[in-house]
């Protein structure tokens, strides 16, 4: 019993020392921090500690309160502990991290000297090192000085030139489980100026966000200050950081540079994290956009939608005093490596400054007074809807009558709509002219399949092609409307939509308002369409291969199972779908769900159902419906309880059908032990790192796990609860594109 007695007090001994010796919220001369321990912010946001991988041992920082460890700095990255144990220790001179040998792994990369070190960890989760008999503010080191793949509020990247340059830039981990540095990155240029953001691929440049212009990147409209986050850029002669600020203390963002290629955000509020955010930095993408004097390099290329190769002038430039200028608005200006900025100008006397150069090709103000012009090519010119700069081209003659770009559109839509008109009169009968005669627009020269020539149809016709609308010919029928299968004598296979009672009516003419403005292969084409006189009915191309839910959910065993190639190709024409309807027409579809996809023979698929789409107002980001009727499980959350609505809805939407095509689970019907909603688990999966799992098993092995992993971190990212928080579909379009099965 004594013995026994001896042993208690000796254990009990050894563990009140142990607590003596673990530090609270700083470090001190001749305390270490040792595997087990960790240093805590002061309200508790953020920790300092030891994680592992394997059998390597990392020191870093990550959110205190997130049950998912969500690691911001790692100071070992690239010189893990082996073995499991080491410590951390701060001297007069510099803080070490040592293993259990007592060897160096890692020192912090400016030294001091001080008697009185102290390092702290701070909520914004920058770790300092303070001479705590001074007063001074400034720290003698900081994590925020040596980025890892994170940015934090407060925290900078950039470079110095001076004396010899030195980078602060964010790298990527290697995997997301291996934090030693991977081949991405995101940094500042010096030979650009004014500067932007830069993606690389260990050398290889991937993407530019455009040059700061004062209020943000030229190539990034939509990254701005708000009311949430403020956006800043310190620029002098021989350096340039860029940070960010949160605005609301209650909130963490973060923006990362992810392992797979892809700049994110994501926030924290106290306690639970919210999720991740649009992506900042999406591959480089090229929109198709025509200039004054400008001719597509490749012209079936851009009829396939691959705008890589750009544009060519289509006569020489002469250098001369006749030369003008062709204004280009809302753009994403070109690369500044062949540029030179000249500030305290005027935009005029940019212009001059640009016509007294024979070797300029373009010029722009950004800001209030700074002038870039180029020389040589014009690289990575990028249009938006709703951008921050103009970008004028020089042309060969300065004509004022010559109309701009935007006269170019005005114009070429103006007459598009009057033919469409012209289309849409022989396309449609009224109840008004009591007529029964059915006419069909005319095919587009380049649609796929057979032609339909301009001619009358009547009703009588349309009932003989589908046997007066008999059960046989029915493709599916729901209370208010009856799709039939329909064969016209030298044209072949289409479809009629044809209502059931009155209470679609409204849906039906606004679907046919809709398809008359559009053209494109994934969008389902309408032939013709008639209201009144008894009868409405839309005529669409036939669709051969279904919906792609009857595809994608067969019951029947002997149904064809979709291998990866095909689900991914399926995806990708969606997308370019879509990405159509919000560039082009500012459309918003808001019922996209896989009973609205539809499939060729070859698996082509279009979107179709029109009946809820609207079309936004120039300027206008988003709108108001207090009525919405759609599908919930694949309708975004705002159109529901916000009543508001925007292009980022149909990115839900998307996001819902990815991760169908991937799972091979379907939302409306979904259901598991604990969640009911496909988004909530496939979140918690991807969470877990466990989201290779979820490949539907009726693909076997065949799908490559990096391509499955990537689609669905897209679909992770599409459904998050908040728009703002979901990407463009511009930004889907170049992800999903770079996949190649």
């Amino acid at each position: 019993m004594p013995k026994a007695l001896l042993l208690l007090a000796v254990v009990l001994l050894a563990a009140r020392l142990g607590r003596t010796q673990q530090p609270n919220d700083s470090l001190t001369t001749g305390q270490s921090l040792l595997v087990g321990q960790t240093l805590v912010s002061a309200q508790g946001i953020f920790v300092l500690g030891f994680f592992s991988n394997g059998d390597s041992t990392y020191l870093g920082i990550w959110y205190n309160n997130m049950k998912t460890r969500t690691v911001v700095w790692v100071a070992n990255r690239d010189t893990p502990i082996k073995g499991g144990n080491g410590s951390l220790t701060l001297s007069t001179s510099s803080l070490d991290l040592l293993d259990r040998r007592g060897n160096n792994v890692w020192s912090s990369s400016s030294r001091f000297s001080t008697n009185s070190p102290q390092a702290f960890l701070l909520d914004s989760g920058n770790l300092v090192i303070n001479d705590s008999m001074s007063g001074t503010p400034n720290p003698l080191w900081q994590s925020f000085a040596d980025p890892c793949d994170t940015l934090l509020s407060g925290m900078a990247i950039g470079y110095d030139t001076s004396p010899t340059i030195q980078y602060m830039q964010l790298t990527s981990w290697k995997s997301v489980s291996d934090p030693s540095t991977g081949s991405y990155s995101i940094k500042l240029d010096p030979r650009r100026r004014p500067p932007e953001l830069l993606l690389f691929n260990d050398t290889t440049l991937l993407y530019r966000t455009g040059p700061w212009n004062g209020q943000g990147f030229s190539g990034q409209p939509y990254l701005k200050t708000t009311n949430k986050l403020a956006f800043n850029m310190t620029v002098h002669d021989d350096s340039a950081y860029y940070s960010f600020t949160s605005l609301d203390s209650s909130v963490q963002w973060r923006f990362v540079m992810s392992s797979d290629g892809l700049a994110i955000a994501g926030i924290a509020i106290r306690a639970k994290m919210i999720g991740l955010n649009t992506g900042t930095c999406p591959r480089i993408s090229v929109i198709p956009m025509r200039s004054v004097e400008f001719v597509p390099r490749s012209p079936n290329d851009w009829t396939q939608r691959n705008f890589t190769g750009g544009c060519v002038r289509n006569a020489a430039l002469s250098c001369s005093s006749a030369n003008g200028f062709n204004r280009l608005q809302h753009v994403k200006v070109p690369d500044t490596l062949n540029a030179t900025m000249v500030g305290g100008k005027s935009l005029d006397d940019c212009k001059e400054l640009c016509l007294k150069n024979c070797s300029c090709s373009a010029y722009a103000l950004l800001g209030e007074s700074n002038c870039v012009v180029w020389s040589g090519d014009l690289v990575d010119v990028v249009l938006f809807v709703d951008g921050i700069n103009d970008l004028y081209t020089r042309v060969s003659h300065n004509n004022p009558s010559r109309p701009g770009p935007n006269v170019a559109i005005v114009v070429s839509i103006s007459v598009v709509g009057v033919l469409l008109a012209v289309s849409a009169m022989l396309g449609f009968c009224y109840h008004r002219s009591r007529q029964k005669h059915l006419p069909l627009a005319l095919e587009q020269d380049h649609a796929p399949g057979p032609k339909l020539a301009a001619k009358n149809l009547d009703l009588d016709a349309i009932r003989v092609a589908t046997n007066n609308f008999a059960n046989q010919n029915c493709i599916v029928s729901t209370r208010s409307r009856t799709i039939f299968k329909g064969t016209l004598p030298n044209f072949g296979d289409l479809a009629v939509k044809r209502l059931n009672t009155e209470a679609g009516l409204e849906d039906l003419k606004n679907e046919v308002k809709m398809l008359a403005k559009l053209d494109h292969p994934n969008i389902i084409r309408m032939l013709g369409s008639c209201t009144g006189n008894n009868e409405n009915v839309i005529c669409y191309e036939y669709m051969p291969g279904g919906s792609l839910d009857a595809v994608l959910f067969a019951e029947d065993e002997k149904s064809a199972v979709l291998d990866w190639p095909s689900r991914l190709h399926i995806m990708q024409g969606i997308c370019e779908g879509l990405l159509y309807l919000h560039e082009h027409f500012r459309i918003i579809h808001r019922d996209i769900d896989p009973s609205n996809i539809l499939l060729t023979e070859g698996l082509v698929p279009k979107i179709s159902d029109f009946g809820l789409a609207t079309m936004l107002d120039q300027g206008q980001s988003e709108g108001k419906d207090q009525n919405f009727r759609g599908t919930r499980r694949y309708s975004a959350p705002e159109l529901f309880y916000g009543k508001s609505y925007s292009m980022k809805s149909d990115v839900y939407s998307f996001g819902i059908v990815l991760l169908e095509i991937v799972t091979g689970c379907k939302a409306a019907s979904f259901c598991r032990e604990d969640t009911d909603d496909l988004p909530t688990y496939v979140r918690q999966r991807w969470t877990h790192g466990t989201a290779y799992q979820l490949k539907d098993p009726r693909m076997g092995d065949a799908a490559p796990r990096g391509e499955i992993e990537r689609c669905i971190h897209i679909g992770v990212r599409c459904v998050q609860d908040y728009p703002t928080m979901r990407p463009l579909m511009s930004y889907i379009r170049n992800t999903l594109a770079a996949i190649h099965p």
